[in-house]
């Protein structure tokens, strides 16, 4: 077969090279051309809190990992959009974190309703910018009481307990005597039966009426508790024979 003409071997040399050029932008210039990390690379908040707290999660924080020297904004808005407390005002941080508690109060102290608020969080280097925001719920509120339903028995007490209506952690105690439960998961709604031997933790018998204490506490710490009388019920005793 005859040599192909040479201008149109030319042409096809050329749409070969253009070919591997097109591919080796494809694979090669990602690589050739890394896209710098944006300002703030990390943002968390605690979710949900229970300001003043003594046995939970008493105060919320505010972390942000930053590439590079920022200026940063971070305030706190209520339910209406109005700011209600600020953390950081267009500051400079220069450090790559910055971790910021706090308690549940307006920039002059005032403890805030319960209710959900919105952290937005605004970051500024040169031309670049960062923009995001983030929910926090304050909760003080406690869980209703359990119901408590006491069974007193010859050698033991039976408690049966009763969760409100949402999921919460259960510890049941004979009170004084440093006889529990483990603390447990209880469901909403849900229901834990305890048997008490009528024994101190310690292993001495105990005799008496006893005050049972049945404790919920939600996830921010929120307590609520119900205390029934475990009676001391009498040892039947077999009388004498007469005579």
């Amino acid at each position: 077969m005859p040599d192909a003409p040479a201008g149109r071997r030319g042409w096809i040399a050329g749409g070969i090279s253009i070919l591997a050029l097109v591919a080796l932008g494809v694979f090669v210039l990602p690589f050739a051309f890394v896209t710098p990390p944006p300002i703030i690379t990390r943002f968390t908040a605690t979710h949900v809190f229970s300001p003043g707290s003594t046995t939970g999660r008493d105060v919320a924080r505010v972390s942000i990992r930053l590439s590079e020297p920022s200026s940063v904004r971070i305030t706190i808005k209520d339910g209406a959009g109005v700011i209600v407390h600020t953390i950081a005002n267009g500051t400079v941080v220069r450090t790559t974190t910055l971790s910021v508690p706090w308690a549940g109060q307006t920039d002059t102290g005032t403890p805030l309703p319960d209710g959900m608020y919105t952290i937005d969080l605004n970051a500024r280097a040169g031309a670049k910018k960062f923009s995001k925001s983030r929910a926090i719920v304050v909760d003080t509120t406690p869980p209703a009481a359990p119901r408590l339903m006491v069974q007193p028995r010859t050698a033991s007490c039976v408690a049966r307990v009763t969760g409100p209506g949402e999921a919460t952690r259960l510890l049941v105690a004979a009170v004084g005597t440093g006889a529990r439960t483990d603390a447990r998961d209880l469901p909403a709604g849900g229901t834990f039966t305890w048997t008490w031997n009528r024994h101190r933790a310690n292993g001495t018998a105990v005799t008496g009426a006893v005050q049972i204490k049945a404790t919920v506490r939600d996830p921010v710490g929120n307590e609520a508790s119900t205390r029934r009388r475990c009676a001391a019920v009498a040892v039947a005793t077999a009388k004498a024979p007469t005579t």
